[in-house]
């Protein structure tokens, strides 16, 4: 069973913003300036939740380091732990992701690295004097063996989490060496996802014939190039076999979309995931459930429109360095500003209409209120290690990057 509640890689405090006062605001002439409309949502960033409402006059937002996801009418929070099989001369650090019912407070892992307790078994059968260390002992500060799991959250959509694996191993005698993968795990029963599972038979098909012809196709634009970038991403490739389990969602405009990329292994592959044009196929039908969740892209703005059904649309407008986004509720010619937050903005979960229940708002609650609570103790691991390596149990940070490519199959 996993610990009730994540400990946290980062600092982060709590996020509390109230916009406007106690009384109504009056605009310019001295009239009563319109209040916002009702509304209530959360707001997924790459690096928090933000829950957002109004009451009266003025517009809410608290913020946590919580990835979030909803489905089958319930919230869970997503967050990564460590599988920590170091001895006092080899750090060996795996991981698990576990989803965690906040209703329930159960918890079930739905993904476990592999690697990294097949390097610690392989040590132990080699050094079989060896100490393996207990969680408050620390070991070398640079241990000649070394293997390190990490991940990173893409994105959420529904009962489908696409993720980002990466993985480095250093051992004596050895050439160093890294790995990389996506994929997609249904949390429902934490098994990998396949496309065929995602799509229709033809659609799926057709995703997989598609995604072979976007390797050939990347092989052969970079053969010609004479820069050393290229020449290297020849050499990354010259291997490569095409995995049609190695892809993740995404949502490059209003519409479902999958993305292949080349799964990486050896001493000089590169350490970032080679991605493939994106997929864009029919909507399958479980999407229909969540499109509502994710923005229409508009220039320098994403809007998620609820005009017309609740009052109000909400808009994130971009700076122009993409680095953050203004968030704001709009009806009509009226606009509230929100907050800004760190972009982009990766989805909402809305929570007015069907209105939150009471079980799952004391739910929420209690997950932001535990969030805010963690600390620096809670968060620390064996300080003595280097830090730039080791893996701390940690929420599941989504990956930094998402891209607005348009493919068709």
């Amino acid at each position: 069973m996993a610990p009730h509640s994540p400990r946290k890689a980062k600092t982060f405090g709590l996020l509390l913003l109230a916009v406007s006062g106690g009384c109504a605001p009056r605009d310019n002439g001295g009239a009563r300036a319109p209040t916002p409309p009702p509304a209530e949502f959360l707001v997924a960033t790459q690096d928090s939740t933000f829950w957002i409402s109004t009451k009266g006059a003025k517009v809410r937002a608290r913020g946590a380091p919580l990835t979030l996801a909803r489905y089958d009418g319930r919230f869970y929070e997503i967050f990564i732990a460590d599988d920590d099989r170091s001895y006092s001369d080899a750090l060996l650090v795996g991981l698990r992701v576990y989803r965690r019912d906040l209703e329930h407070g159960d918890s079930a892992v739905v993904f476990e690295d592999s690697i990294v307790p097949r390097v610690a078994h392989e040590y132990s059968v080699a050094h079989p004097r060896a100490h393996r260390l207990s969680p408050d002992e620390d070991g070398d500060e640079d241990p000649p063996t070394q293997a390190l799991a990490d991940l990173q959250v893409v994105d959420v959509h529904g009962p489908y989490l696409s993720y980002e694996y990466h993985v480095d191993v250093t051992m004596t005698g050895l050439q160093p060496w890294h790995a990389t993968r996506r994929g997609v795990i249904d949390l429902r029963s934490g098994k990998p996802a396949l496309v065929s599972d995602l799509f229709p038979s033809a659609v799926a098909s057709a995703l997989i014939d598609s995604g072979r012809r976007e390797l050939t196709s990347a092989i052969d634009s970079v053969r010609g190039d004479s820069r050393e970038s290229a020449r290297q991403a020849v050499a990354a490739l010259s291997h490569a076999r095409f995995d049609d389990r190695s892809f993740v969602l995404t949502v490059p405009d209003s519409n479902i979309a999958v993305e292949f990329d080349v799964p990486q292994r050896g001493a000089d592959v590169p350490d970032e995931v080679l991605p493939l044009n994106t997929l864009s196929p029919p909507s399958p039908s479980w999407w229909a459930a969540i499109e509502h969740d994710f923005a229409h892209a508009e220039n320098d703005l994403d809007r998620w429109g609820r005009l017309t059904s609740v009052g109000y649309d909400l808009v994130a407008h971009y700076d122009s360095s993409a680095q953050t986004a203004r968030l704001v509720l709009v009806a009509g010619t009226n606009e509230w500003p929100v907050r800004v937050v760190a972009a982009p903005v990766l989805h909402t979960f809305w929570l007015d209409r069907p209105a939150l229940d009471s079980a799952q708002r004391r739910a929420l609650t209690r997950a932001f209120n535990e969030a805010s609570l963690y600390d620096e103790s809670t968060r620390s691991v064996r300080d003595a290690r280097p830090s730039a390596h080791i893996t701390k149990p940690r929420f599941a940070e989504f990956a930094s990057t998402v891209r607005r490519a348009r493919h068709h199959v």
